[in-house]
């Protein structure tokens, strides 16, 4: 009896303990439900002011293309005080310099002298080369420069002297010319596409490999052309994203993926070609005075025997169409002609400094439009405009290897479809280089014309264009 008493006030013990516990764990859930309606209602509060910018669950189901073309995180209340902000520091910026006006200009009389006469021997005035710099960005805030040009530039300042370090067209640049710039910044930001023309290398390829080997460098990772400025970079970078290729998947750096120049079918061939369909299209609709006249774009399909790459059927083609042009009196086109082959833009760029009446009727020099708008691909990296005309060349059957080195890789053809803004014409025999690598994506959303008719599935969007030639 008594062992069940004892038993009978463990228990009772036993059940008030848990009474207790579980009248702290109500009020501490009471607390914790408190907390959370006032959590849901600062969160409600945000995604108000934020406008549906606030990154949740609901943000990426909006899906891929409206999560990239959102600001996370920052209302426009914000992008207006911050502009403001910007605003007032160059106002004070301003007013800085002019009242220490006499002392910049002494400094920036230093500075240039440097520049003229190169840097002075004395240890005492080479170590006020940083601040003259720092008057010099005081004053003009970006400079900009080439590679070839930094070590004579820049070459005497110690490591982080310079703030930031902006590198574009990062994805054409050499490792070994970016390393000393980047030394003397403390921030690089370093912006470009390792899916575009690649850096080019004077050195022989057994040099460059021997050198590596030498040295104990792994070739492809760290030696250009397959390295650049670009590919180091997005391997330090510690966000990262994947694009699968054909040569396996692709790793980058934060990926840039709003895409605002051009517009269909240029920027979905470019997406497909190099991006995987990554990209999001942002570009605004605009008009082309240049597309009034040539139509949609398209594919002039044109077959011709030729001894080299180039065809001078495609040629004259090519130079009836600025003719088209000028009759319509679009004068100074913003218009390219480029090829992947150097010998067909070197006979366009021929042909067309020969025909002085088209140049003038165009309003343009013939030597320098001709050198600057006309070339290979490779020469309008960076560059844009409104439409660009891609002769192809090289349509003889003995010629695949030329069409495989053109179009085996996505750069080239990436290049060349994205410099044009609005249309894209190309010139070439569609039977020799439709079915060739990434030329497959040109063949598959551009209408096809054959001496003025229409051999595409789609004949209602295609440009019926006389040929040039009986």
């Amino acid at each position: 009896m008594r062992e069940t008493e004892k038993a009978l006030a463990k228990l009772a013990a036993a059940l008030q303990m848990a009474q207790a516990q579980q009248a702290q764990v109500r009020d501490r859930l009471d607390t914790s439900r408190t907390n959370l309606r006032s959590l849901e209602q600062k969160l409600a509060d945000w995604r108000t002011r934020l406008g549906g910018r606030l990154v949740d669950d609901a943000f990426f189901a909006q899906g891929h293309e409206v999560s990239n073309l959102s600001a996370p995180w920052v209302p426009d209340s914000i992008h207006r005080k911050r502009e403001a902000l910007f605003i007032a520091a160059i106002a004070v910026h301003k007013v800085f310099i002019d009242c220490a006006a006499q002392k910049l200009l002494q400094n920036l009389n230093v500075l240039m002298d440097i520049f003229s006469k190169g840097a002075p021997k004395d240890p005492a005035k080479l170590a006020l080369l940083p601040e003259l710099w720092s008057t010099l960005f005081l004053v003009v805030p970006v400079l900009s420069t080439t590679f070839a040009s930094v070590e004579r530039m820049i070459g005497e300042l110690p490591p982080e002297a310079i703030g930031w370090l902006l590198i574009d067209e990062a994805g054409q640049a050499l490792p070994q010319a970016a390393v000393g710039a980047i030394m003397r910044a403390r921030r690089s930001i370093i912006v470009g596409d390792p899916l575009q023309i690649p850096p080019v290398v004077t050195l022989p390829q057994r040099l460059s490999v021997e050198i590596c080997n030498y040295f104990n460098v792994y070739v492809d990772k760290w030696a250009a052309p397959e390295a650049s400025a670009q590919t180091l970079a997005d391997a330090a970078s510690a966000y990262q994203a994947s694009f699968p290729s054909p040569q396996g998947d692709r790793r980058v750096g934060i990926p840039l993926l709003v895409h605002r120049r051009c517009d269909q079918p240029m920027f979905g061939i470019s997406n497909a070609i190099a991006y995987d369909d990554k990209m999001v299209l942002a570009t605004a609709a605009g008009e082309s005075p240049i597309g009034r006249v040539l139509g949609v774009s398209s594919w002039l399909s044109v077959d011709g025997d030729a001894e080299t790459k180039w065809c001078p059927k495609k040629g004259e083609l090519a130079k009836s169409l600025l003719r088209r042009l000028a009759d319509a009196g679009i004068t100074q086109p913003d218009i390219f002609l480029i090829s992947p082959f150097r010998i067909v833009a070197q006979e366009m760029r021929r042909i067309l400094k020969q025909d002085k009446g088209l140049m003038n009727a165009l309003e343009v020099d013939a030597h320098s439009w001709a050198n600057d708008r006309v070339g290979t691909i490779h020469t309008v990296q960076g560059r844009e405009a409104e439409a660009v005309v891609l002769v192809l060349g090289a349509p003889r059957a003995d010629q695949g290897g030329a069409r495989n080195w053109a179009s085996g890789t996505p750069n080239v053809f990436n290049v060349a479809v994205s410099r044009a803004k609005r249309r894209l014409y190309v010139i070439g025999s569609h039977g020799a280089w439709s079915g060739v690598a990434h030329a497959r994506a040109l063949a598959g959303d551009l209408p096809v014309t054959r001496d003025g008719i229409s051999i595409s599935d789609s004949s209602d969007a295609a440009t019926s264009f006389a040929p040039p030639y009986g």
